[in-house]
């Protein structure tokens, strides 16, 4: 059974992007996800090169996103289990400082997780282990065989109920300097301090009204708490000549290497996962991102933009060597479109298609992305020309993923992702 390698990844990231990162980090990709060539005040995330194609002033961009998952399991022996995920409130700032040909820009982002997934069912790779643990005691304790035959049990899972919880949080703060050159070209140079938090509570309760089974089938699972930090080197160039304005950007690998603090584990779970005893080191890397994108104004009120993004998640370090789990890395392409219907309102549009290199060794109850489609829109209205409301909607349609275990089980994973977003942007 290969469940303790999968535990640590729960919390991959909830909102869209890679397997680690989210990317949505603005109003404008929620409503047109084609932001790698922007010149707007989103370009402080998605085109740091951007920046310093503005004008000279201070510009800033207020964030908050609402944001409800599932994520389903079916299977052919233990049932149906569903996780539940809402994050009311998942903020981002992004500011930029223009003069002459220079811009001084940074911003605060979830980049990671941002999320926290409860399945009040459990997941079965919990009851999965727990059922091998009671038929093995079973097998060698003819007193416990007694009293479970005496309750009327003969699935291992109908003597007890778990509880699974799980937390991720990556934040992030950016800084960098951009440079206009060459009438038609800029460079920035930046970086961005990620703070890394992880929780995870697993609990098991007896569904028997029996005082000597509930002793020993209710108990705390795993209480315990992850934290660790890394820096991450960001480079971008920028190309702007009159209609048509490219960008592309390289983030490099984030190391980060998460410490356990363990308030309570069950000591067969320690002895299973040892990774969770207290004290225990994990690599969780943030993988590399390479990201290119242009776009054109057709007309006046007309622009469309197209964009790719590639995810070294094969060169990052995650718990457990996950990565090598993987056929490869991850491939994204987004295209979008945007009209001017009046000078002061403008309505948009995009589509962005994720694809992943998962494998059956690399999905599990708790951590499986599929592949997917995502659709975007929303409305931007200028009150005038310093002050913009942006208000944008997305969905994210998972493919199903079915595999079967080498114990036999056959398991289908399938997810659900809907957010909504409002922004504020100034001119100062």
């Amino acid at each position: 059974m290969q469940i303790p390698k999968l535990l640590p990844l729960l919390a991959t990231a909830t909102f869209a992007g890679g397997i680690m990162h989210n990317t949505n980090q603005s109003v404008d990709f929620v409503r047109n996800f084609a932001q790698d060539a922007s010149l707007t005040n989103s370009a402080v995330y998605y085109n740091p090169a951007g920046t310093a194609f503005a004008e000279d002033g201070l510009y800033a961009s207020v964030n908050s996103q609402t944001v409800w998952q599932t994520r389903e399991i079916k299977t052919d022996l233990y049932g149906d289990y569903e996780g539940k995920s809402f994050v009311p409130v998942m903020p981002s700032l992004l500011i930029n400082w223009h003069h002459g040909d220079f811009a001084l820009s940074g911003g605060f982002f979830l980049i990671g997780g941002g999320g926290e997934a409860k399945f009040y069912d459990g997941l079965p790779m919990i009851d999965q282990l727990i059922s091998a643990m009671i038929s093995t005691q079973a097998g060698a304790n003819p007193a416990l065989t007694k009293l479970i035959a005496a309750a009327g049990i003969t699935n291992p899972t109908d003597l007890f109920s778990t509880k699974f919880i799980g937390k991720q949080y990556v934040y992030a703060w950016q800084l960098g300097a951009s440079y206009h050159f060459i009438d038609m070209f800029s460079a920035f140079l930046g970086a961005r301090i990620n703070y890394a938090y992880n929780a995870y509570e697993g609990t098991m309760k007896s569904s028997l009204d029996n005082e000597t089974l509930n002793a020993m089938f209710t108990k705390t699972l795993l209480d315990c708490e992850q934290t660790g930090w890394g820096i991450t080197p960001i480079a971008s160039l920028g190309f702007h000549y009159k209609k048509f304005s490219a960008g592309i950007k390289y983030e490099h690998n984030t190391s980060i290497e998460m410490e356990t603090d363990t308030e309570e584990i069950d000591a067969t779970v320690a002895a299973i996962m040892p990774q969770f005893a207290d004290g225990a080191k994990s690599e969780n890397d943030l993988p590399a991102i390479l990201s290119v994108g242009v776009s054109y104004a057709w007309f006046d009120w007309l622009r469309t933009g197209i964009g790719y993004h590639h995810y070294f998640d094969t060169f990052a370090s995650y718990p457990n060597d996950k990565q090598d789990d993987l056929d490869g890395d991850e491939n994204e392409f987004v295209f979008g479109i945007e009209a001017d219907i009046v000078e002061q309102f403008t309505i948009s549009a995009g589509v962005q298609r994720t694809l992943y290199g998962i494998t059956d060794e690399y999905i599990s109850d708790l951590s499986f992305v599929t592949d997917s489609w995502s659709i975007g829109g929303g409305i931007a209205f200028r009150f005038n020309p310093k002050f913009q409301v942006q208000i944008g909607y997305m969905e994210t349609i998972y493919e199903d993923y079915k595999k079967k275990e080498t114990s036999g089980v056959t398991k289908t994973y399938d997810r659900t992702s809907h957010n909504i977003a409002v922004g504020l942007d100034f001119k100062l």
